[in-house]
Protein backbone atom coordinates (compact mmCIF):
# COMPACT_ATOMS: atom_id res chain seq x y z
CA UNK A 1 0.00 0.00 0.00
CA UNK A 2 1.45 3.56 -0.88
CA UNK A 3 2.65 6.03 2.20
CA UNK A 4 1.28 9.41 2.47
CA UNK A 5 4.05 11.87 4.40
CA UNK A 6 3.17 15.85 5.01
CA UNK A 7 5.87 17.79 5.78
CA UNK A 8 5.76 21.18 7.15
CA UNK A 9 2.28 20.51 8.59
CA UNK A 10 1.59 23.94 10.51
CA UNK A 11 1.58 23.39 14.37
CA UNK A 12 -2.27 24.61 14.85
CA UNK A 13 -3.12 22.33 11.72
CA UNK A 14 -1.37 19.16 13.60
CA UNK A 15 -3.19 20.03 16.76
CA UNK A 16 -6.47 20.02 15.26
CA UNK A 17 -6.19 16.57 13.71
CA UNK A 18 -4.76 15.24 16.77
CA UNK A 19 -7.77 16.49 18.44
CA UNK A 20 -9.78 15.65 15.98
CA UNK A 21 -8.59 11.87 16.13
CA UNK A 22 -8.11 11.68 19.66
CA UNK A 23 -12.28 12.77 19.59
CA UNK A 24 -12.92 9.78 16.98
CA UNK A 25 -10.46 7.07 18.54
CA UNK A 26 -8.46 6.94 15.79
CA UNK A 27 -4.67 7.70 15.08
CA UNK A 28 -3.39 10.41 13.12
CA UNK A 29 -2.93 9.16 10.20
CA UNK A 30 -6.55 7.13 10.24
CA UNK A 31 -7.64 10.55 10.53
CA UNK A 32 -5.74 12.29 8.51
CA UNK A 33 -6.94 9.69 5.90
CA UNK A 34 -10.74 9.59 6.62
CA UNK A 35 -10.40 13.25 5.95
CA UNK A 36 -8.70 12.79 2.75
CA UNK A 37 -11.12 10.15 1.60
CA UNK A 38 -14.34 12.06 2.71
CA UNK A 39 -13.19 15.04 0.96
CA UNK A 40 -12.53 13.13 -2.08
CA UNK A 41 -15.89 11.21 -2.31
CA UNK A 42 -17.69 14.83 -1.39
CA UNK A 43 -15.97 15.98 -4.57
CA UNK A 44 -16.89 13.06 -6.97
CA UNK A 45 -20.42 13.72 -5.85
CA UNK A 46 -19.79 17.35 -7.31
CA UNK A 47 -19.95 19.02 -4.02
CA UNK A 48 -17.51 19.82 -1.92
CA UNK A 49 -17.52 19.16 1.61
CA UNK A 50 -15.70 21.33 3.47
CA UNK A 51 -15.10 24.99 3.89
CA UNK A 52 -11.99 25.35 1.62
CA UNK A 53 -11.44 29.18 2.82
CA UNK A 54 -10.93 30.08 6.06
CA UNK A 55 -13.68 31.84 7.53
CA UNK A 56 -13.86 35.82 8.76
CA UNK A 57 -15.55 38.16 9.94
CA UNK A 58 -16.76 38.81 6.70
CA UNK A 59 -16.88 35.76 5.57
CA UNK A 60 -18.58 33.44 8.04
CA UNK A 61 -21.14 31.03 8.55
CA UNK A 62 -24.55 32.94 9.26
CA UNK A 63 -26.50 32.12 12.60
CA UNK A 64 -29.90 30.70 12.49
CA UNK A 65 -31.72 34.27 13.38
CA UNK A 66 -29.39 35.69 10.29
CA UNK A 67 -31.10 33.56 7.34
CA UNK A 68 -33.50 34.93 5.65
CA UNK A 69 -34.70 31.90 3.32
CA UNK A 70 -37.59 31.09 4.67
CA UNK A 71 -37.25 27.82 6.53
CA UNK A 72 -36.73 28.19 10.35
CA UNK A 73 -34.26 25.77 10.70
CA UNK A 74 -34.03 25.88 14.54
CA UNK A 75 -37.33 25.04 14.70
CA UNK A 76 -36.89 22.12 11.78
CA UNK A 77 -33.69 20.84 14.53
CA UNK A 78 -35.81 21.07 17.29
CA UNK A 79 -38.62 18.74 15.74
CA UNK A 80 -36.48 16.42 14.26
CA UNK A 81 -34.58 16.21 17.61
CA UNK A 82 -37.79 15.70 19.37
CA UNK A 83 -38.97 12.72 17.25
CA UNK A 84 -35.42 10.85 18.14
CA UNK A 85 -36.50 11.85 21.52
CA UNK A 86 -39.21 9.66 21.44
CA UNK A 87 -37.81 6.66 19.48
CA UNK A 88 -37.14 3.54 21.68
CA UNK A 89 -34.27 3.47 23.08
CA UNK A 90 -31.66 0.48 21.54
CA UNK A 91 -31.41 -2.20 24.07
CA UNK A 92 -27.72 -2.81 25.09
CA UNK A 93 -26.62 -5.92 26.96
CA UNK A 94 -23.23 -6.54 29.14
CA UNK A 95 -22.29 -8.67 26.20
CA UNK A 96 -22.65 -6.06 23.19
CA UNK A 97 -19.52 -5.56 22.15
CA UNK A 98 -18.22 -2.27 22.79
CA UNK A 99 -18.18 0.37 19.22
CA UNK A 100 -14.28 1.02 19.40
CA UNK A 101 -14.27 -3.02 19.10
CA UNK A 102 -16.25 -3.20 16.35
CA UNK A 103 -14.86 -0.45 14.74
CA UNK A 104 -11.64 -2.06 14.91
CA UNK A 105 -12.74 -5.23 13.82
CA UNK A 106 -13.89 -3.79 10.45
CA UNK A 107 -10.28 -1.76 9.62
CA UNK A 108 -9.00 -5.09 10.61
CA UNK A 109 -11.07 -6.60 7.84
CA UNK A 110 -10.85 -3.62 5.54
CA UNK A 111 -6.85 -4.18 5.79
CA UNK A 112 -6.58 -7.29 4.47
Amino acid sequence: MPALQIKDCPEDVYERLRACAKAENRSIAQQALTIVEDYLDARDRGFVAFETVKPTAERRRPSYAEVDDGVDYLAKHMRALERISKLPPIPITETAPRADIILAQIREEEAR
